[in-house]
């Protein structure tokens, strides 16, 4: 299982006011006027500070330094148990999500009361594996035992510097910062702008790192933009864009330019080319399926960054060429071939041999690494189950030969051609054409008059070429480069 450590003031609890009301409280107990005192803004840059340290400067005048720290304690608890505020909407049902996929810590630089007061106001002492308090050892030292050996990614969540320091050379903790406490920090793992969000951050981070499994990467995040870089053998992609903002992302490409020096950054591109990866260009009301993200704005700003694009890709939306179907042009296969037309649920019984193929077949594209055919497999029954696929295939001597996948537009708007595959030996005129008309005559059944190419290299005009006259409307993408030439 695993494990997420969590600070507790500023992080969890919300104890600002409570700092303020026994501030002033021990004030009085000491009979320091007003005047003498200091304003919030003192006593709030106290957070999170050991109470040995907060002691000795808050109220220098103070002459019993042990008794002043029970009165600030004391005060505190008081305060925060009568108006209790975590930062969580619901923190009782956040951590019973939490704790049923992951072991849950709670670190504190506060004496063991403050903590045990929250517990009792909270009540998520039950889902918790473990915590820790000034009084059993620093920061450093615990987050070192919890994480040990641990060979996944332990997260810690805290809200200051002091917490992402505390993390030291712990190279399997990332930190977690929660933007929403009280301190400001510039250096972090991953960005957490409300703590009820952590749930849909955790997710993306499995994500992420089930795709990249034992890829190299790193996260570069600024406020709510970020990017996931990965190192090569002899260059860099990233990939995972999240853009809040233009502002916050240009410094996100800015340090993707500083980790890659000497190197060429290759990108958008989520691990390889069976997943998600280019940006679109333009056309970015055309909405398609799969498609990729892209602003007009973002793509502005790499080409001002230095980037230029090392390959270019369009989805071509034509109309159908009726021609093929009316014998324009003789097709002979010899009859060592055989054709079929498969659609629905059936596709997913050649998915094997489609893997195969494929394989074989993009092995020399660009930006092409393989993958296991489970994953393979995952990805298009996700499609097979929910947009009426059909599946055209060759086969010569009982072998499949090649295949083209395509399926129903989610919105019925037009008929998609997705992936074409034959083998080399079998990469003949006749059979390209015979591939053609079959797709075509399913098409006509299926009441559409309008065909997408999806995903087509800019560089291979080949099924443009069968369509030439009839094109409605291109969407382009590109896979941008950055390289350093100095």
């Amino acid at each position: 299982m695993k494990k997420l450590i969590f600070d507790l003031d500023g992080t969890l609890w919300e104890t600002g006011e409570s700092y303020i009301y026994s501030y002033n409280k021990a004030c009085e107990q000491l009979n320091i006027p007003l005047e003498k005192r200091q304003g919030p803004e003192f006593v709030l840059s106290y957070l999170g500070i050991k109470l040995e340290e907060l002691v000795q400067t808050i109220i220098p005048e103070a002459p019993d330094k042990y008794q002043l720290g029970m009165m600030l304690l004391g005060g505190a608890i008081e305060y925060l148990v009568k108006n209790p505020k975590t930062y969580s909407k619901n923190i009782f049902d956040l951590f019973s999500t939490l704790s049923l996929k992951y072991e849950i810590y709670i670190i504190s630089n506060c004496p063991r009361p403050f903590l045990e007061a929250f517990y009792t106001v909270s009540g998520i002492k039950q889902f918790v594996t473990g915590d820790n308090t000034i009084e059993d050892s620093e920061k450093t030292e615990i987050i070192k035992k919890i994480s040990g050996n641990y060979e996944e990614e332990t997260l810690f969540v805290g809200d200051a510097p002091s917490d992402y320091e505390a993390i030291g050379n712990h190279q399997s903790v990332k930190f977690v910062y929660g933007a929403y406490g009280y301190k400001d920090c510039e250096t972090y793992d991953y960005y957490l702008k409300n703590i009820d969000e952590l749930p849909e951050l955790l997710t993306e981070i499995e994500e992420i790192s089930q795709i990249l499994k034992n890829e190299k990467y790193e996260v570069i995040c600024n406020n709510g933009s970020s990017a996931v870089l990965m190192q090569k053998k002899d260059c860099y992609y990233f990939g995972f864009l999240k853009v809040k903002n233009l502002r916050d992302f240009e410094k996100v490409i800015d340090r993707l330019k500083e980790k890659t020096s000497g190197k060429v950054l290759y990108g958008p591109i989520n691990n390889n080319s069976w997943y998600n990866y280019r940006i679109a260009l333009n056309e970015f009301d055309f909405k398609l399926y799969p498609d990729c993200y892209g602003d007009e704005a973002l793509v502005k700003l790499f080409l001002e960054k230095g980037f230029d694009f090392a390959e270019k890709y369009a989805s071509t939306l034509t109309r159908l060429n009726l021609k093929v179907l009316n014998g324009d042009r003789a097709v002979s296969l010899s009859s060592d071939y055989e054709c079929k037309v498969v659609k629905g649920m059936e596709c997913a019984d050649y998915l094997k041999s489609i893997f195969e193929i494929s394989c074989r077949c993009f092995s020399d594209h660009d930006f092409y690494e393989p993958i296991d055919f489970e994953t393979f497999k995952k990805l298009y029954l996700g499609i097979l189950s929910s947009c009426s696929p059909v599946l055209i295939l060759i086969f010569y001597k009982g072998d499949m030969a090649g295949f083209n996948f395509g399926y129903c537009d989610p919105e019925n708007r037009f008929f998609v051609d997705k992936t074409f595959a034959i083998e080399k030996k079998h990469r003949t005129p006749g059979i390209l054409y015979k591939i053609i008309q079959m797709t075509t005559k399913e098409i006509q059944q299926l009441g559409f008059e309008e065909l997408l190419f999806h995903f087509q290299n800019q560089k291979l005009k080949t099924m443009q070429s069968y369509f030439k006259g009839l094109i409605i409307r291109q969407k382009e993408y590109g896979v941008l480069r950055y390289e350093d030439h100095k």
